[in-house]
């Protein structure tokens, strides 16, 4: 084969792909609307004008099929972000990118709450909370290099390591908490606060 068609995609692939987006893109505005649980494989089919058997083709279950849309939609943002702290030569201005990103994931309530009831689901579900917790590290080290080395240098002990990986953790936590307790409480935790109730939380926690 040529090798200027070497890297050309057959057209099996172009469709698969296609069929792929229209998949989650349906998959998306259904747990959306629906929650975790309430979907059913049927209505993600029905809204991408596919049959169930087409859903399965491509994704071997529900829970596979939101795994993947969590791959689709964060880890597409995240590695966004990380290539924006990449290109950032001076190392003591990396937080701050991720700080700003992190405070703008508090506008999207919607896909918070969706995570955090699919994280309830996996509570009890060891496989599936592993699937979650593997594609946690995958993100952390999307390109190679550890995301703290990446924001903090390679210089950190192993004490001040551990207390920054315990504080994103209890940030992770915090951020699930302020998205679901914003729709009950929406007077104490209004939409376009979150931002700079995130920014504080960030402020107080991380410190390398």
């Amino acid at each position: 084969m040529p090798p200027e068609n070497q890297s050309k995609k057959s057209k099996h692939q172009v469709r698969t792909e296609e069929t792929q987006a229209k998949i989650l893109d349906a998959a998306q505005a259904v747990f959306s609307d629906q929650g975790f649980e309430k979907t059913q494989l049927e209505e993600v089919a029905a809204r991408a004008g596919y049959t169930r058997g087409a859903i399965y083709a491509h994704y071997a279950s529900k829970e596979d099929l939101f795994l993947a849309l969590v791959d689709q939609r964060v880890l597409t943002k995240f590695s966004a972000m990380r290539q924006e702290i990449e290109g950032e030569p001076i190392i003591t201005k990396r937080p701050a990118i991720f700080r700003r990103w992190l405070a703008a994931q508090a506008g999207d309530t919607s896909w918070g709450t969706l995570m955090l009831e699919f994280k309830l689901y996996a509570l009890r579900r060891p496989e599936s909370r592993e699937k979650l917790v593997t594609m946690y590290d995958q993100m952390a080290k999307s390109s190679g290099t550890d995301f703290i080395e990446l924001l903090f240098g390679a210089n950190l002990d192993k004490a001040a390591r551990a207390a920054v990986e315990s504080r994103f953790a209890i940030l992770g936590a915090i951020v699930s908490a302020v998205n679901l307790e914003s729709h009950f409480r929406p007077k104490l935790l209004p939409k376009h606060q979150l931002h700079t109730v995130l920014n504080e939380l960030y402020e107080a926690l991380i410190r390398a």
